[in-house]
């Protein structure tokens, strides 16, 4: 429900729905990873990354790593079940594959990570460690920590586990915490904090915000927000606040040492999906059902809706979206196939290309999002086409990366450790994502 869209990949014949529901081990310099070797190289210089997408074909799903510096796939792995979502973990180094249907979480790392001043390449592999809940539907990352939250039912309530890409290389989480209501939720991690969406006595869907402190391996309840957040769905944070998503606008939250600080910032129409940066104050939003895209700007009392269906349709919906790991570009993929580019240092429209022959045929896999580390580029998997394109953001020229994969790429995600940032633009992470349910 961040990414990394992405993004969470719903098929598109239910797209109303699916809209918004995207180290070493030692001090020698080697490590054993989950595909075997024991020898692994450094690389002193920024790795290109690794894209990871998957298969789905039943009991037959696999998932594929694909080397953007040797333009090959290097490696693939059969998976329990088939992916429903596909996420960048919150260093970067593995992919989360979530299996909602089949209640787990299977990780993947992607084999390049950053280890002190250097980049250290190795085989990738699928990890011991499979995360067990029921639905497994919304994943956030921030600030080198990560949660999956799990809607749950009503034997089990819902649930969310936070970790970190240290805790996921020793084939752990830091914590978890169960909620006694099953719902369609969000956990957004915050240093030692969790905000949780909350059901109030009574309510059906997540109208709150509820407050949880991390001790050790596992977190106290310490309170809940005083904002009311009616229709709640989606969340992102910057280095100051997060905000949420509301049927009235959205919900902003401050820390201010060990307590919060909230108030409603109000739209029109209900807001679902919410992307942030740690380089951009500014949020942005996607409204539901219409689609519009609004600026929340943290000093303002109303959402301010920016324009995005520039030269196209009125009625153009969103697929895929999501922000650059810099917060400089908010990108948007419509169902007609094209990508819409908007410069955030200003708000505007920078352009817009074409970037799938075709529009995904009714009832397929949905195109999926990821962005090179770096934040200079996107990288768009085309089911339809069997492909996965290139897409460079300032000067809009698009491109085939993968092309023949012989079957539809369901999910995107980039693995590896991203170099510093380098601005190319006045501009000042998170990939999109969709969601399964309202």
């Amino acid at each position: 429900m961040n990414s990394s869209l992405h993004s969470a990949l719903p098929r598109l014949g239910a797209l109303t729905l699916a809209l918004l529901l995207v180290a070493c081990n030692n001090d020698t310099g080697s490590t054993t990873l989950p595909g075997g070797d024991d020898d692994h190289d450094h690389d002193h210089e920024e790795s290109a990354g690794r894209l990871v997408f998957t298969q789905a074909a039943g009991t037959n799903s696999r998932v594929y790593v694909y080397d953007l510096e040797q333009q090959a796939t290097i490696a693939d792995f059969a998976l329990t079940y088939p992916a429903t979502a596909l996420h960048t973990s919150p260093g970067g180094r593995y992919a989360v594959i979530m299996q909602r249907d089949n209640d787990q979480v299977q990780i993947l790392d992607g084999g390049i990570w950053l280890h002190e001043d250097h980049v250290d390449t190795g085989t990738p592999g699928l990890s011991a460690l499979t995360l067990l809940g029921v639905k497994p539907t919304h994943y956030r990352g921030n600030d080198g920590l990560g949660t999956v939250f799990f809607d749950g039912d009503a034997a089990t309530g819902s649930q969310f586990q936070l970790f970190s890409d240290s805790s996921l290389e020793n084939d752990d989480v830091i914590a978890s915490h169960t909620l006694e209501q099953a719902h369609h939720g969000i956990a957004e991690p915050r240093g030692e904090w969790v905000l949780s969406s909350n059901v109030s006595d009574g309510a059906s869907a997540a109208n709150g915000i509820a407050l949880y402190h991390l001790h050790g391996d596992h977190f106290h309840a310490e309170g809940t927000l005083a904002t009311a957040c009616p229709g709640l769905h989606g969340g992102a944070s910057n280095t100051t606040h997060s905000v949420f998503g509301c049927e009235d606008g959205a919900l902003v939250a401050e820390l201010h040492g060990d307590h919060f600080h909230d108030h409603k910032v109000t739209a029109p129409e209900r807001l679902a999906t919410i992307l942030g940066s740690p380089d951009l104050t500014d949020f942005a939003a996607l409204s539901y059902p219409g689609y519009n895209l609004y600026r929340i700007a943290l000093d303002a009392t109303e959402a301010e809706q920016v324009t995005w269906r520039e030269n196209t349709a009125a009625d153009a919906k969103p697929l895929a979206y999501g922000l650059d790991p810099h917060g400089e570009h908010l990108v948007l993929l419509d169902d007609t196939g094209t990508l819409h580019v908007i410069d955030t240092a200003e708000w505007h429209h920078h352009g817009q290309i074409t970037v799938l022959d075709q529009a995904p045929a009714d009832g397929a896999p949905a195109p999926a999002l990821a962005f090179s580390g770096d934040g200079h580029e996107v990288f768009v998997s085309d089911p339809r086409a069997q492909a996965i394109h290139r897409v460079e953001l300032e000067s809009l020229t698009v491109s085939t990366e993968v092309a023949d994969l012989g079957f539809a790429p369901l999910g995107l995600a980039w693995t590896g450790a991203a170099g510093d940032h380098d601005d190319h633009g006045e501009g000042e992470e998170e990939e999109g994502e969709h969601d399964h349910e309202h």
